[in-house]
């Protein structure tokens, strides 16, 4: 690759020669996958512009670049952010998780029920990726749309139809070159910066045990191993069984996004003017003194590597401070967790919570930081009569559960292996009998959660309580307990000599017979997540607790936009990536038209 890293300026530059860019037009906070395609595009379009990242470049390294090795991607401290969240308030619920984890007196991780004694409980592990690429750099890389219904209820609340689904189809016909699906297949694209496959389905070809576990499943629920999750079809949001699960990789299993499409902009012959500057940590948001009504302008930046006391490397350092400041737009694309984190320590958010922490309130939003929502995940988890032969990729399975409100809302992956949630050196290894079917339950009823300072210190992570279940419970956890059902039945059913299976979770044994609330008891403490979202959510202006309008712009300031997954009202379908991904695209044309405006009314 040509570009290079500079260690003294921190910058990836196209060429032997750093960019010395001054000035720039837009500055982009953070390289996820809201940022860095954003970054990239605007770049593109001819406009200076600078991307911060706190972390470090890591697509080099074959934990990050090879789609198989997320799981050692997500455990490398060369990127790790290590929250430790509340999934409520109820401490009693919180010490029954089976993978709390807490800080021993010798500094390591214990994960467990029994701590020994004097170790301090660090809370429920949900670690972050500081990289340039973000969280699409350590994900299971499953590109997945939402329903329909969750792009139009944008459009509905707001009143802006280009969020109609209608038209969002567009963003993900731009990102994408399809491999699963024959050329010229309405809806998919073939020239996008994210290549999407699917798993080899010739598994299905070959005798195994593997494949007869999965075809026992397809017999259960149907569909194919090969069929379009992301069709373009009217009926989508009622389609079950079984798909082809199409992940954001090459055919060679090389992972492709953010990062991959901000070295190509900086690599291109064309010389984007496009700056990434590294181990860039946003302290805040600057703005002008002089404006009537609060304007961005530009950013202050602590300089240095593994600042943020998430990092598992952080040892105190303080870090350089400088300012960058921006001519036309601040985007802040840090993440659910960090974007309001950014906004509240620069003064926007809710004036009371600003203020116990002394810090200047810029803008009273009061919804800065709530409405966190994500998914809840479980999975029917089991071990073979004997080690199963064969091997394949995972595949996806789609339900609608009996008391679905409208839409299909269990997205599950099936294949020979094992994953709980997170914690500290996750997965637990069952060994060659393993087989699980892993689910999303989307559109989860409640989203209570929220994002709340512990002090004005930027490198102190903040306070985050998801409030799984507070609201909708007993609907949830029974469109959960019926997903469970569904593919206990799916797996267990399978006749000797690989049956019968000793199910470890939900309902632990052989052919038990547990009871639909113990099974839900077991779902309610034991429901992981990693898909957070909506903590500075689009929504119309008489909306207390909407923050931004639906061109991205936070209400009451100029020049200061969020492109990230806190956008979203709610949690975007099973698996947020790509929906991120076609926020980037349609941020970037809201930012060209209104910069195109801008210049035309100049020239007036």
């Amino acid at each position: 690759m040509a570009s290079q890293l500079l260690i003294l300026g921190l910058c990836i530059v196209a060429g032997a020669v750093a960019q010395t860019v001054d000035t720039y037009d837009y500055i982009v906070v953070g390289s996820g996958p809201g940022g860095a395609p954003l970054a990239a595009n605007l770049g593109r379009a001819g406009y200076p512009t600078l991307l911060l990242e706190a972390g470090d470049d890591l697509g080099n390294n074959a934990n990050y670049s090879e789609m198989a090795n997320f799981n050692l991607a997500a455990n490398d401290d060369k990127s790790r952010w290590d929250f430790f969240v509340k999934h409520s308030s109820d401490e009693e619920r919180e010490l029954k998780y089976e993978h709390m984890t807490w800080r021993q007196p010798d500094g390591s991780f214990y994960v467990g029920l029994e701590p020994p004694e004097g170790s301090e409980q660090l809370g429920i592990y949900y670690p972050r990726s500081a990289t340039l690429g973000g969280c699409a750099m350590h994900n299971g890389g499953v590109c997945a749309l939402p329903s329909d219904d969750d792009w139009d209820a944008i459009a509905e609340s707001t009143g802006d139809e280009t969020w109609l689904a209608k038209n969002m189809r567009q963003y993900f016909e731009r990102i994408e070159t399809a491999h699963y699906v024959p050329a010229g297949t309405p809806g998919h694209g073939y020239s996008g910066y994210v290549n999407v496959t699917i798993s080899d389905p010739t598994f299905m070809q070959q005798t195994s045990d593997i494949q007869e576990i999965a075809a026992n499943i397809i017999k259960t629920v149907g569909g194919d191993v090969t069929r379009d999750i992301n069709s373009l079809d009217p009926d989508r949001d009622q389609q079950t069984g079984v798909f082809g699960l199409a992940d954001h990789a090459d055919p060679n299993g090389h992972r492709t996004g953010s990062n991959t499409y901000v070295r190509a902009t900086l690599d291109d012959p064309a010389k984007y003017p496009l700056t990434v500057q590294l181990q860039s940590l946003v302290t805040k948001v600057l703005f002008s003194e002089d404006a009537e009504t609060p304007t961005a302008i530009g950013v202050e930046v602590l300089r240095g590597q593994s600042l943020y006391k998430a990092d598992p490397r952080y040892n105190g350092a303080k870090g350089e401070l400088v300012k960058l400041f921006a001519n036309k737009e601040v985007i802040v694309a840090g993440g659910a967790f960090n974007t309001p984190q950014i906004l509240k320590l620069s003064g926007i958010g809710p004036a009371e919570e600003l203020e116990k922490f002394n810090i200047p309130v810029i803008k009273d939003l009061p919804g800065v930081g709530e409405r966190l929502g994500d998914n809840y995940e479980g999975g029917v988890l089991a071990l073979a009569s004997k080690p199963l032969n064969g091997s394949s990729g995972p595949f996806a399975v789609q339900l609608k559960t009996p008391t679905a409100p409208k839409n299909r809302n269990i997205y599950g992956w099936c294949k020979s292996f094992s994953f709980e949630g997170f914690w500290p050196g996750f997965p637990t290894e069952y060994g060659p009998s393993q087989y699980e079917c892993a689910f999303v339950h989307m559109n989860a009823k409640s989203q209570a959660g929220y994002v709340h300072l512990k002090s004005n210190d930027p490198q102190e992570p903040p306070e985050i309580n998801f409030e799984f279940f507070k609201d909708g419970e007993d609907e949830d956890l029974t469109e959960m307990l019926d997903a469970a059902k569904i593919f206990r039945a799916a797996i267990t059913t399978v006749g000797e000599p690989i049956g019968p299976f000793n199910e470890k979770h939900p309902c632990p044994g052989i052919k038990q017979n547990c009871t639909d609330a113990a099974q839900k008891e077991f779902l309610k403490l034991q429901t992981y997540s990693h898909h957070a979202a909506s903590t500075a959510g689009i929504g119309p202006a008489d909306d207390k607790l909407a923050v931004l309008d639906s061109k991205f712009r936070v209400h009451g300031v100029k020049n200061l936009r969020v492109v990230d997954a806190s956008a979203f009202p709610s949690a975007p379908g099973a698996f947020p990536v790509c929906p991120v991904f076609m926020l980037a695209e349609k941020a970037t044309d809201d930012i060209l038209r209104d910069a195109k405006s801008a210049s035309l009314f100049a020239y007036m």
